[in-house]
């Protein structure tokens, strides 16, 4: 079930017996892309340091505790294909993916489910329960210096409006370009990439806190 605006988010239980442990969000970019894609059934799963946890407010898992805070979280399928390869792959995220055209220049699109990266808070409308990617375009039109500035500004998440931002709420979205660009998913480069296709699986995944 997803969040709506003003519901309380997540309850307290018995920490589960089979829940999987994992150091941070790149680990659990790799268990939830294999056990999402490979089975129905939802994934339990810990975090101990995560930029989720900020959503929380809170630093990060405490997998000591036999109480835990169980949160459903959306996940983001991305299905791409690399520029030199007529193979579709397939990985599964809860944080972020960014697909870049050319280096400061090009433009840069972010496909997020929650507002922050970092101390950057790309998304201020994001949720990562709420059904939907948070989409951010950088226009190739930005210079260096307005992007810099852009990014500076995210701080404080007052980066918005902005004539050369573009920022949607989605349920997929597909890009695709003649040339290539460059895809990282959860800070880790996937490669150069000429199709993507993201699109949210609803409450795939537990975290457990």
């Amino acid at each position: 079930m997803t969040i709506r605006k003003g519901q309380e988010w997540g309850h307290f239980e018995e920490r589960p017996s089979d829940l999987q442990l994992v150091a941070d969000d790149v680990a659990a970019c790799e268990v939830i892309s294999k056990c999402v894609i490979e089975s129905s059934s939802c994934l339990n799963l810990s975090i101990s340091k995560s930029d989720m946890a900020r959503t929380l407010g809170i630093t990060g898992a405490n997998n000591l505790d036999r109480q835990m805070l169980c949160t459903k979280f959306d996940v983001i399928e991305a299905t791409y294909l690399l520029t030199n390869s007529e193979e579709t792959r397939r990985r599964c995220f809860i944080g972020r993916a960014f697909i870049s055209e050319k280096l400061f220049f090009g433009r840069t699109i972010a496909v997020l489910n929650s507002s922050f990266v970092g101390n950057r808070d790309w998304a201020p409308k994001a949720h990562p329960n709420d059904g939907k990617l948070d989409l951010v375009e950088l226009d190739s039109s930005m210079n260096v210096r307005q992007r810099l500035t852009a990014l500076k500004l995210m701080k404080s998440g007052s980066h918005l409006p902005h004539p050369q931002i573009r920022y949607r709420q989605l349920s997929e979205y597909e890009y695709a370009t003649e040339d290539s660009a460059s895809l990282s998913i959860e800070g880790v480069r996937m490669g150069s990439i000429r199709h993507c296709l993201f699109r949210v699986l609803p409450d795939a995944v537990n975290l457990y806190w």
